[in-house]
């Protein structure tokens, strides 16, 4: 007998309750806005809430907020044109040719091939090959794979589960019987899992394509007039990282010590593996060929400005040079359920964050925020903002709800007070990137690696405070620098 699908309806008890009121107080809403912009803002709300209580993934969760929007007469299904041809309001149809979302989309099914094919594992086996000699060096190893794996695979969640997760475990439990939830997780497990969750928040920070946040602030920053590309975020982060990926696995090695320091048999292990893989197959070296073709197009795309190979188009050209090697199938890239889901949600978000500015809402708090700060520097607000940025995620167990609901107000406002705007929407941006160094539940990674019963709860709130003071320090004054030296304020 077939049953019902379970639904999580305690979940729509606080989007209700928050949407109702702020819908039902729109005659008393705040001077300046129009009915629709406050309408518009409590859906938009309601929804950002919905990601977080999750009554449904959250594709379902903006679907549902989606709806609403069509069934309030907030936006039509299809664009409304006048007699010169002009779209006068965007439909919701439109909303799913966002660029950005496509990007991710096609990325994932990239990251597909990068599984498929093995070159991720390869890739793995032979960073702890070289650098597995020590308990630091595994630290180090660690990071420069996900460093790697960032340009490769988009998701953070899909590089700690898929590819850095296992070999975490492999090497604590099969190497060195470092096993969780008993007190030989502090032989060497505890230091490689908590490291592994910092190794991704750099690499996340390094690449624009590194998470769902990081295209989230592209797109609201386009809406601002700011054009963030895949070579320019590389080039703005790769110096604050850099010094990062210096400091932090040591940091970690101080503060969080393995009980065992050397680890020779962790590059015996790393060898046996690669021996039981054999050489390069030729999938292998045609997924390095299109992911190496990838990245070239995407830094000569940033750099010429060529809007033939802009970013969105080289990640179909890439998957369409898959389907046509034979790496990837058309079934495989139906499978990759995470793209298709990326594709609906990011959609319908940066389509509701449009409406908020076409209705005046963004422009209205801009103002009214404006006026609060009247004399105040800008280098103080802007140093505020991105404190509340990051403090805030406190808050929030999505980085993208997270990013949605706060960059484009924030940055309106420190572009209002008279910060540079390109400086306020990489800070603003990488800051999206690095608050993830706050709780258990800050994101996907944070919440796969501090389950698994090698870092206890109290430990990860308290070394994750002391680091994220580290990576306040460094974007707040090595990336400040940095950008004003290329350019970018």
């Amino acid at each position: 007998m077939k049953t019902l699908e379970k639904v999580n309806y305690k979940g729509f008890i606080w989007p209700l309750i928050v949407g109702i009121i702020l819908w039902l107080i729109t005659p008393w809403r705040p001077s300046g806005l129009t009915p629709q912009a406050w309408e518009m803002f409590a859906i938009f709300v309601a929804t950002i809430v919905g990601c977080i209580t999750k009554p449904l993934p959250i594709g379902g969760t903006t679907l549902t907020g989606l709806v609403v929007t069509v069934l309030v007469g907030l936006a039509p299904m299809k664009d409304i044109v006048n007699n010169k041809g002009v779209v006068v309001n965007q439909g919701v149809l439109s909303s799913f040719g966002n660029s950005a979302a496509w990007l991710i989309a096609m990325a994932f099914i990239m990251a597909h091939g990068i599984s498929k094919t093995g070159l991720g594992n390869r890739i793995a086996y032979l960073m702890i090959e070289k650098f597995g000699k020590k308990s630091l060096g595994i630290g180090y190893a660690i990071t420069g794979l996900e460093l790697i794996l960032g340009a490769l695979i988009p998701s953070n969640s899909a590089r700690t589960g898929g590819v850095v997760w296992p070999v975490v475990q492999s090497i604590s439990e099969d190497g060195y019987h470092s096993e969780p939830n008993s007190p030989s997780r502090k032989k060497i497990g505890a230091y490689i899992d908590f490291m592994a969750f910092h190794a991704n928040i750099l690499s996340t920070a390094l690449f624009i394509t590194g998470a769902a946040p990081n295209m989230v602030a592209q797109q609201l920053a386009a809406q601002k007039g700011y054009q963030m590309t895949w070579a320019g975020w590389f080039f703005t982060a790769v110096v604050p990282v850099a010094v990062l990926t210096l400091i932090i696995p040591l940091v970690i090695y101080k503060i969080y010590p393995p009980e065992i320091k050397e680890t020779p048999d962790a590059k015996k292990w790393a060898e046996s593996k690669l021996e039981k893989m054999g050489p390069m197959s030729k999938p292998e070296k045609i997924m390095s060929a299109v992911f190496c073709l990838s990245i070239v197009l995407w830094v000569l795309s940033g750099f010429f400005k060529l809007e033939q190979l802009n970013a969105t188009f080289v990640a179909f050209l890439a998957v369409v040079l898959l389907l046509i090697t034979g790496v990837l199938t058309m079934q495989d890239a139906l499978k990759e359920t995470g793209a298709w889901n990326i594709l609906i949600w990011l959609s319908i978000l940066m389509f509701m964050a449009g409406k908020l500015i076409s209705y005046g809402f963004i422009s209205w708090f801009s103002n009214l925020v404006q006026n609060g700060l009247h004399g105040i520097s800008w280098g103080i607000v802007l140093a505020v903002l991105v404190l509340l940025m990051f403090y805030t995620h406190y808050f929030f167990a999505s980085g993208t709800a997270h990013m949605t609901a706060l960059y484009l107000p924030f940055l309106s406002v420190a572009v209002a007070t008279g910060a540079p705007l390109g400086l306020s929407a990489m800070l603003l941006a990488f800051t999206g990137a690095i608050n993830a160094s706050t709780t258990h539940y800050a994101n996907g990674p944070a919440s796969i690696l501090a389950t698994t019963g090698y870092v206890k709860q109290s430990e990860w709130w308290k070394m994750n405070f002391i680091l994220g003071l580290i990576y306040l320090a460094v974007f707040g004054t090595v990336g400040t620098l940095w950008m004003k030296v290329i350019g970018v304020w």
